[in-house]
């Protein structure tokens, strides 16, 4: 007989599946709302958590809304359309607070959320071609595409475009659709090289007034309107004489520290997206370092004990999900520092780190949680932070 049971939903986990208790054990439940009392059907057990799926809401959420996209459910793109967006945001904020509590061990800390447009709002999105030969995303928990009858998520021009697209050509093993500043153009990534007769190997994006240039096949925020605004509040009200951008990237943040400060180093293992920075950033102020920040870091450390090191007014950190490495914080304790952005991608390893600093007397003045995903589980963040005795740095 299948395993059924009634479940109180109490929170939301990072992914955006529902967490109810049942006998001791954590189960998780998708496309459920916090305060849902639901009968479920066990479709995973393990010795840490179960997993079940709605068979019944037994008392909905007054958050419970229809959910937009046809798809929504079968596509593995988004968890929390079923969700009413301000909800959405009060829900993140609580998985937000609740790493700072449990994983950085920090006293409650106040911080600012950061809304975005729920929909329309992604600039680029990733396609599959599906096996009646059109486009579409992969299906939650397949290796299958499915296919999509436009994105509610996805800018208009994509939407539109994939609305009506038939598929052309020879099977592409996916397909990348961005729009710029100017123009609409799409990214097939085939097995080899990517050879395109009359396209340019870059990506062009407009942030807050500046132009930025990037590998197509590379990184770049795919909500611009909240790129803007991390962008302005992490650089906001500094300047001095140098700046330190580790994981620089196409140099997102390096062009806005070189009009602040007379020297910035660039730190990017990424030879294509360094090439890209240094068409982004004003090449006058820019030192660009192509190895991983642990070597610059041991490097660094080598002029500091021979006293050739200049002290760093600020630095922005912007890490890949696996967070600031343990030397990288051992590091960020003993430097001399006026401050630093830290940017994450992952609230739970940014807790991590930010509990390690603060126990060395690192002070966190700001915290802000922007949701560059709606409809999704992702958080991202910011922390400005000063070290013990910082020197003064403001503009």
């Amino acid at each position: 007989m299948a395993d059924r049971r009634i479940l109180n939903v109490e929170k939301l986990a990072s992914g955006g599946d529902g967490i109810a208790f049942s006998d001791g054990q954590v189960v998780f439940i998708p496309f459920s709302i916090p305060g849902e009392r639901l009968l479920c059907h066990i479709t995973e057990e393990t010795a840490d958590f179960l997993r079940a799926e709605i068979l019944e809401n037994l008392s909905a959420s007054p958050y419970r809304v229809a959910a937009p996209c046809p798809l929504f459910g079968d596509c593995g793109g988004c968890d929390l359309q079923h969700i009413e967006y301000s909800r959405q945001l009060e829900l993140k904020g609580q998985i937000f607070a609740e790493s700072l509590s449990r994983i950085a061990k920090l006293p409650e800390q106040e911080f600012s959320l950061r809304a975005s447009a729920p929909y329309a709002y992604r600039n680029r999105v990733e396609l599959h071609v599906t096996a009646d030969q059109g486009f579409g995303y992969m299906k939650r928990g397949s290796g299958n595409a499915i296919r999509a009858p436009g994105c509610p998520i996805a800018a208009k021009p994509i939407s539109d475009w994939l609305k009506t697209q038939n598929r052309k050509g020879k099977p592409s093993k996916e397909l990348q659709a961005r729009i710029g500043p100017k123009e609409r153009f799409v990214l097939f990534a085939q097995s080899g090289p990517l050879k395109i007769e009359g396209l340019d190997a870059k990506a062009q994006a407009l942030v807050g007034g500046r132009s930025y240039r990037f590998p197509l096949s590379h990184f770049f925020q795919s909500n611009l309107t909240m790129t803007e605004l991390l962008l302005r509040e992490a650089l906001s009200g500094i300047s001095g004489t140098r700046a330190l951008d580790l994981y620089a990237g196409a140099g997102l943040f390096a062009a806005g520290l070189a009009e602040s400060f007379d020297e910035v180093t660039l730190v990017e293992s990424d030879t294509l997206s360094l090439e890209a920075a240094r068409e982004n950033v004003n090449a006058r102020k820019a030192r660009f370092v192509p190895t991983e920040v642990e070597e610059w870091i041991r490097a660094e450390s080598a002029r500091s004990r021979r006293g050739a090191a200049a002290p760093i007014d600020w630095i922005v950190a912007d890490p890949p999900r696996s967070g600031l490495s343990p030397s990288t914080r051992t590091w960020l304790k003993n430097a001399a520092v006026g401050g630093m952005s830290y940017i994450s991608c992952n609230h739970a390893t940014m807790a991590r780190d930010l509990g390690d600093l603060c126990s060395s007397g690192w002070k966190i003045d700001s915290l802000t949680v922007f949701d560059f995903y709606p409809q999704t589980g992702h958080i991202e963040a910011l922390a400005r932070l000063s070290p013990p005795k910082a020197p003064k740095t403001g503009g």
